[in-house]
């Protein structure tokens, strides 16, 4: 790309000046945006895709509209939830239990070898960790054996697992402190739904942030599982009961359209398709106007790459935007590219390889399944990977990892679907796709067999009244403990940068909470930028 932007510099292209560019139109760029807006600032923000969102992505399926990527939030912190208050937003909580779907107990454990079986959720537990192993909902689900050696957390010291010559990752922080039966068959299947990845390849100071220091600081992990999940419930973030889970009441796509409506409406502008191409100082160069600003940027019209994966191309004329405030809230790919033509910042710093996410594919469906009224599943279930079964004796009798029963979970789906289709109309969603597997293939007769195999009702084909099947290849990557030093290096490295910031999953980490909260932490730190 440094071709374009000596092109650029040769041929002195006037320049159209914003008071901020926003790159990247996902969940965090949107909400920077928006956040900048109402500091009195007019920000443009590109998109090189053609729709804003992000992961926060609707589609019509039977007539409804409904979120086909993210659908809800983990509780944490006040940034997410006082945005969707002040966006006039209402928030709900999951109707409904979940379940797991697990394999037997290994023979010993206080279970004959049967088959796979439905279990409840813990009712106190934190990503699976249980605030009190030898609570009986907990001792269903890893036996006796299992529940006894988690409960002797409680007597280790609090600096088991939490010093900083202790592995960083989140297998080796919850085995230290409550050996393999809580790693295996709580936590491993519930980060497998969750985040598309292994514990053992996830960070635990991102994933569960702050959990280890609170361990260190309470003497057990228990205690302070037990007090992360009193502090949200006490703040009754929308959610309210015992989840610490919130959705936007009608979809999270309505966040979304929100974020940009109040954009615009603020005076900035939002442009799909169209991505920056370089970034660089303006130096003496005045933009249209004669003011001077700090930074020029190349952008230019993109289509579509060779897959719905990968990044758009440019694709038309370029034009020059200058600024005092840039926020790269792009995917990793693009904002490393356009950081390396910031003086200053070392080579290293931008040389960071981005671990890749499992392929992943979502499959929708909508049909008259009158079995399906008495919930079975609850609001759904996560199905632990068959490779870390306790029993190998007795296969997977499925190939999803998760299913969400989702006019049961959201009851505003639900109502839609009655109230166009009649009654006995559900909607049901199943996800596919593990780290290192290959890209899950599904059809609507691998979906059947798989609602049949994890809820007990067969479903006719001619009942289904509407189908989709959506892929988000790659768009969860494991937040490895490496990977997160790099990035934290590369943020302290930009601090000494003026009117630069970068935002997003591959910084923030994972989950719309931290990304948000991220998110409105780098708006914040670019509305003091000099403007005049």
């Amino acid at each position: 790309m440094a071709g374009h932007a000596q092109h650029a510099e040769g041929r002195k292209t006037p320049a159209q000046r914003w008071d901020a560019l926003v790159v990247g139109g996902g969940i965090a760029g949107l909400t920077a945006a928006w956040d900048l807006v109402r500091a009195g600032l007019r920000p443009l923000l590109i998109e090189a895709r053609g729709y804003t969102g992000g992961l926060v992505a609707a589609g019509p399926i039977a007539g409804v509209r409904m979120d086909l990527g993210a659908e809800g939030f983990v509780v944490r912190g006040q940034a997410a939830t006082s945005m969707l208050a002040e966006l006039g937003l209402r928030t709900a909580a999951p109707h409904g239990r979940p379940r797991l779907f697990l394999p037997p107990l290994a023979p010993g454990d206080g279970e004959e070898p049967s088959g796979w079986a439905l279990h409840r959720f813990p009712d106190d537990a934190y990503l699976g960790i249980p605030a009190d192993p030898l609570a009986p909902d907990v001792v269903a689900i890893i036996g006796e054996a299992a529940a006894r050696r988690a409960a002797q957390d409680a007597d280790l010291p609090g600096t088991v697992g939490t010093g900083p010559e202790d592995p960083a990752d989140l297998a080796s922080f919850v085995s230290a402190r409550m050996g393999t039966g809580v790693l295996d068959r709580l936590v491993r299947p519930i980060v497998a739904g969750i985040h598309s990845a292994d514990p053992a390849d996830l960070a635990a100071d991102v994933v569960v942030p702050g959990l280890r220091r609170a361990t260190a600081e309470l003497g057990s992990l228990g205690a302070a599982v037990a007090a992360v999940l009193e502090r949200r419930r006490a703040r009754r973030d929308g959610a309210g009961g015992r989840s610490v889970d919130a959705a936007v009441e009608g979809g999270l796509f309505r966040l979304t359209d929100a974020l940009r409506e109040a954009i615009e409406a603020g005076g900035g502008s939002v442009r799909t398709r169209t991505g920056a191409q370089w970034l660089r100082p303006a130096g003496g160069e005045n933009s249209e106007g004669g003011r001077r600003s700090a930074w020029r940027v190349g952008i230019a019209p993109t289509r579509r790459g060779p897959t719905p994966s990968d990044e758009p191309v440019p694709d038309g004329a370029e034009e020059v935007v200058a600024t005092d405030r840039v926020i790269l809230a792009c995917s990793a790919r693009a904002a490393l590219r356009l950081l390396r033509g910031v003086p200053g910042l070392p080579a290293s710093a931008t040389d960071l390889t981005v671990p890749v996410g499992a392929p992943i594919a979502r499959f929708t469906l909508v049909a008259r399944a009158p079995g399906l009224g008495g919930e079975p599943v609850g609001s759904g279930l996560l199905v632990a990977p068959a490779e870390q079964a306790a029993s190998h004796e007795v296969s997977c009798p499925a190939r999803a990892k998760a299913l969400s029963h989702l006019s049961a979970k959201w009851p505003w789906v639900g109502e839609e679907l009655r109230a166009l289709h009649g009654p006995d109309v559900h909607a049901l969603r199943l996800s596919y796709g593990r780290p290192g597997r290959p890209r899950p293939e599904v059809d609507l007769s691998v979906a059947l067999a798989d609602v049949a195999a994890l809820t007990g009702v067969r479903i006719e084909p001619e009942a289904v009244i509407d189908h989709m099947l959506v892929r988000w290849d790659g768009t969860l990557p494991p937040v490895t403990p490496a990977y997160r030093e790099r990035t934290t290096r590369l943020e302290e490295l930009l601090t000494s940068v003026a009117g630069v910031e970068v935002t997003g999953a591959w910084v923030a980490g994972t989950g719309i909470a931290a990304v948000v909260g991220h998110a409105r932490a780098a708006a914040g730190r670019l509305v003091g930028s000099p403007d005049e």
